[in-house]
């Protein structure tokens, strides 16, 4: 006779028996029975110990290779080790010896949809829905499978033989509902919708209408059915968000703020829905601006409701950094950390606020941890290379850039950028020669790489020397980015010690453009080349204001010798 999973009990009695009868009989291996085995190894794998589990079913099929309950659990141990094509063959085996059981096959089937492999799923609920047309349960996982494949048409007709079978129901209307606003059919989803809410009247039902009527800008009648969800359940939360988000786009913020206080302020509702909506429709909105102390509210709610949540601390952290109020955010932001270790943007996000602020007395402790935390990621650990790099501490910051290079694969996007890096900090400690070094090997990497190119011809352009070179470099920045005021400098610059004097004003004047002219170095370089095109006046108005904002370049000392130069 064929085991099945139903046909065996595991009563406690027969456990102890058998497990008694298994011990007295250790030495003799012919006395004991596969059903023993298939026993002892159902009871280790409901204990969680699939590995004993998996020897004494493997046993029990030595004896009994016609065992389909046995095959059945060695299928789920061999998922638990993600062995997914040995589970999926031991599936097909059950079900070939035992066909008159559906349970394998069902099996089967959500492994399949697990493994997004929908068409095959599908395959198995359709034959199984013509062995057992009666089993309603398959039919609503075969609509579900259907809709997720996009096959929406389909999808509507299963629920049309679902309705036959046990009549129309609520799960079967807002399931029709939504297939049809994904099919943009609206005025039948409509009419689906005002069924359902005189038919199964329910909070979620008048919920669906006031958003339908919200999408079509209906406020009256949106409002009407997000307040009904109300009559019909006070404490249904979702329609309050419906609501704030009617009054939001009607501008009137005292009754937008009331309501969506009461949405923020429940625990039950999602906080990621919550941050989502204050990241891309509120703060965009330009509110915060005008409604602070709203907003501060909002935010206190926030952790008032969910005082742990990664994303909510995140969001709150930042939020009170960028308002000024930043010991009580990097207090968010570190307990985050403490609290989520193992969630990288907690870490990231964190950091970011330290490096925004400058902080690196922090950020170094912070992006040690970051890094003992996670070892593979190199992007954290070039952050810690550029908190000890701001920090002035260019040895420690050249050893972490070694440390990652050694670790970093060969085709890594990443290596060229360590490579400008180390080519910048041996620049800053002098040693010229390994500079290029690094940024020649950076440029056989990608010899279109603009900010090696332009920290390279810049560093000739100090030394006066190899100047064809550096504008040759320096013309592939701005001709990729001709908007970049660092670039046009460079250019520009370049230009002008090559005795170019028109195209490097040309250049340096567009640079500020850009933003150069809130760089004294952009403005020292353009009034040299207006001083050289003897355009005086011009060159002396941009040399003061290159030494108002930046006394310590002694641009003043400049302007006097210029000026004995011009006769003035």
């Amino acid at each position: 006779m064929k085991l099945t999973v139903f046909k065996i009990t595991l009563l406690a009695a027969a456990v102890s028996l058998l497990a008694c009868r298994a011990e007295a009989a250790a030495g003799d291996k012919d006395s004991v029975r596969a059903a023993d085995y298939y026993i002892e190894g159902v009871r280790s794998y409901c204990a969680g110990d699939y590995s004993t589990a998996g020897s004494h079913l493997t046993k029990c099929l030595r004896l009994d290779p016609e065992n389909d309950a046995a095959m059945y659990y060695l299928a789920m141990i061999s998922l638990s080790g993600n062995n997914t094509d040995r589970a999926m063959e031991l599936l097909d085996r059950a079900s070939g010896i035992s066909p008159e059981n559906p349970w394998y096959r069902l099996t089967a089937a959500r492994l399949y949809s697990t493994l997004g492999e929908t068409d095959l799923a599908i395959g198995i609920f359709e034959e199984l829905i013509q062995k057992h047309p009666s089993k309603s349960d398959y039919y609503y996982e075969l609509a579900d499978l259907l809709v997720r494949g996009g096959r929406l048409d389909q999808a509507l007709e299963v629920i049309d033989r679902i309705d036959e079978l046990r009549g129309v129901d609520e799960l079967t209307s807002g399931a029709r509902y939504e297939i049809l606003i994904r099919q943009n059919r609206l005025e039948e989803a409509e009419a689906v919708a005002v069924r359902m809410d005189r038919d199964f009247p329910s909070a979620r039902t008048a919920l669906l209408l006031g958003d339908l009527y919200k999408s079509r800008y209906d406020d009256s009648t949106a409002l009407h059915y997000y307040r009904r969800a109300l009559e019909l359940n006070p404490e249904f939360t979702p329609a309050y968000f419906g609501i704030a988000d009617v009054y939001r786009m009607q501008r009137n913020f005292y009754n937008f703020f009331k309501n969506i206080n009461v949405f923020m302020s429940s625990p039950e509702m999602n906080p990621e829905i919550k941050a989502s909506y204050l990241n891309e429709v509120v703060f965009p909105s330009g509110m915060l601006q005008v409604f602070r102390p709203q907003i501060d509210t909002i935010m206190t709610n926030l952790l008032r409701a969910h005082p742990s949540d990664s994303t909510i601390l995140n969001m709150t952290g930042s939020y009170y950094v960028a308002m000024d109020s930043v010991q009580k955010g990097l207090e968010l932001l570190q307990r985050n950390v403490t609290l989520h270790p193992e969630v990288r943007s907690a870490h990231s996000a964190y950091m970011g606020q330290l490096y925004y602020l400058e902080d690196w007395d922090r950020l170094i402790p912070a992006a040690q941890e970051c890094v003992r935390m996670f070892p593979e990621d190199f992007t954290m650990m070039e952050v810690l290379a550029v908190a000890y790099w701001q920090d002035g501490n260019i040895d420690r910051a050249i050893d972490i850039y070694h440390q990652i290079l050694k670790v970093l694969p060969k085709d890594h996007p990443m290596l060229i950028n360590c490579c400008g890096s180390l080519g910048d900090l041996y620049h800053e400690l002098g040693n010229r020669r390994k500079s290029y070094s690094w940024y020649e090997k950076g440029l056989k990497i990608d010899d279109n790489y603009n900010p090696i190119l332009n920290n390279y011809a810049y560093y000739l352009s100090e030394e006066r020397r190899n100047l064809k070179k550096a504008i040759e470099m320096s013309r592939k920045t701005v001709l990729s980015e001709p908007e970049n005021a660092t670039y046009l400098d460079t250019y520009g610059w370049l230009l002008y010690l090559t005795g170019d004097y028109e195209g490097a004003r040309k250049y340096l004047k567009e640079a500020m453009v850009y933003g150069g002219k809130e760089s004294a170095e952009v403005l020292d370089h353009y009034a040299e080349a207006l001083f050289a095109l003897k355009e005086y006046n011009l060159a002396f108005l941009y040399w003061g204001n290159a030494d108002k904002l930046d006394p310590s370049l002694g641009i003043s000392a400049k302007i006097e010798e210029r000026r004995k130069q011009a006769g003035r």
